[in-house]
């Protein structure tokens, strides 16, 4: 034994310790891999469990809005069902009144076969509008239900317009429209909600509310007074073009009308050709 301890150099100790000090380095390298290893794992596991909770929960989303969009179009077409049945019964009422009330005629001061005033032609003293002779508003009815007759709602906005009350009368105008879109009175008061936008000297108004009664009633016998109001509120907004070419339109459109010859005038007045 002696003999063996004096063949190992103290060089061959210090190796040997290095080389296990490098083993042991290495095995706690790798458990250290392998714990870190086994936390990856786990986090991999969770981060899975997260995704898939999160597919669930987007599916679940996915599912419940599907059913609200079927509820909204059900909805839907159970309103727009509604308001076609109102629609149809507002005009069966209108239509059945219109009948029973005798309403058929437009007052004779308000666009009868006489031209139509100048644009933003100023009321009678104290800002009312005076009577045109022979004017003869519409017979007042009785209503037979909670609301107010057709004859009622127009008498009360002719009221209004001819008292220079020019808000309350398109607006009781534009509800006769709204309420009672096909009677006889029906285009004339759309007609007088744009007068009553001329009279409040608001021509760009008064031109959108005569395009909407063109628009909604071609066939009216307002139409040759609404063209030349609108060649009028033109004039007014300064768009010279403009109104010389819808002036041109009712002198060719309706040329043995009064509204015809006012427009004539007002194109001479321009230096513009009538023919």
């Amino acid at each position: 034994m002696f003999a063996l301890s004096g063949c190992v150099s103290g060089t061959d100790i210090e190796g040997l310790h290095r080389h296990v000090g490098d083993v042991e380095k290495k095995v706690d390298t790798l458990a250290q891999q392998n714990s870190s290893k086994e936390e990856v794992d786990k986090l991999n596991q969770n981060l899975t469990k997260q995704v898939s909770t999160i597919l669930r929960s987007n599916a679940d989303m996915g599912t419940r809005f599907d059913e609200l969009t079927r509820e909204l179009q059900t909805l839907a077409g159970k309103l727009e069902d509604a308001n076609r049945r109102l629609a149809q019964l507002s005009q069966q009422i209108a239509e059945a009144q219109t009948r029973t009330d005798g309403v058929s005629a437009a007052p004779a001061g308000y666009g009868g076969p006489g031209p139509a005033p100048a644009a933003g032609a100023p009321p009678a003293s104290g800002g009312a509008v005076a009577l045109a002779p022979g004017l003869i508003p519409a017979p007042a009815t009785k209503p037979s239900s909670g609301r107010p007759a057709p004859a009622d709602i127009y008498n009360q906005a002719l009221g209004d317009y001819q008292r220079g009350r020019f808000d309350l009368a398109r607006q009781g105008f534009e509800d006769y429209v709204e309420t009672y879109p096909k009677t006889d009175l029906s285009d004339d008061a759309l007609y007088w909600a744009a007068e009553c936008w001329s009279a409040q000297k608001k021509p760009r108004e008064a031109l959108e509310t005569f395009d909407r009664l063109l628009k909604a009633y071609p066939q009216s016998d307002k139409a040759s007074s609404a063209h030349l109001r609108k060649g009028l509120a033109h004039l007014d907004l300064g768009e010279k073009a403009q109104a010389i070419v819808q002036l041109q339109f009712v002198v060719h459109e309706y040329p043995t009308s009064d509204e015809a010859k006012s427009a004539r005038q007002r194109l001479r007045a321009l230096g513009s050709d009538s023919r």
